[in-house]
């Protein structure tokens, strides 16, 4: 089939007929999509908890054990951060709409969710990474200082190159969750939008 048929037969088709779409593989797709969101986005925050649980003990283990107040600092960054993905889950589930199981309501709360997890993203910063810097900046300090006192300026250098190494393991936590949203959340939001307005027109 050449060029000038393909052309024929584009201008030949009704572009302006609608598709017609069964309403309940359309629901079932919707809610799949819904449910399959909720449980990625349970699962990533249970984790991130779970995490924030062991840091939290670890840090604060070896405050005691170390009596080093600094620890203590990096303790409650930790604790921070797992109580405020706790928190905002608990808050997240309080606003969630009333749905009564129709496309647009499912489409409206994946929206919502989606546009809580942009946000969150970008975010990450305050309520992720900040809160842990202070209790490593003041450890990684007062190493600094024994380490200058007590070995020399060479010693100082791997303490440089490990607060360089942490400064770069959170450059790359922002930049990833930042990479997340363009590629993942915004082109879902798009979806969702677009899919929201078909319904609604």
């Amino acid at each position: 089939m050449g060029f000038d048929d393909l052309q024929s037969k584009w201008q030949s088709h009704d572009h302006g007929a609608r598709l017609n779409v069964d309403a309940d593989l359309l629901l079932n797709e919707v809610r799949r999509n819904h449910r399959t969101l909720l449980s990625s986005l349970f699962y990533r925050d249970m984790v991130e908890v779970a995490a924030a649980v062991i840091v939290t003990g670890v840090f604060g283990f070896m405050a005691v054990k170390l009596n080093e107040w600094s620890l203590y600092l990096c303790s409650a960054g930790g604790l921070f951060v797992g109580t405020y993905f706790v928190v905002d889950r608990w808050i997240q589930h309080r606003r969630r709409p009333v749905s009564d199981d129709s496309p647009q309501s499912c489409i409206e709360a994946s929206l919502a969710q989606v546009n809580h997890q942009i946000w969150l993203l970008k975010n990450i910063f305050w309520w992720y990474l900040l809160p842990l810097i202070p209790g490593m900046v003041a450890f990684l300090g007062i190493v600094a200082w024994k380490t200058l006192r007590d070995a020399g300026p060479l010693a100082l250098l791997l303490v440089a190159a490990v607060g360089l190494f942490c400064a770069l393991v959170f450059w790359a936590v922002y930049l990833l969750n930042q990479q997340g949203v363009k590629k993942t959340f915004e082109p879902r939001r798009v979806e969702l939008e677009a899919l929201l307005a078909s319904l609604k027109s």
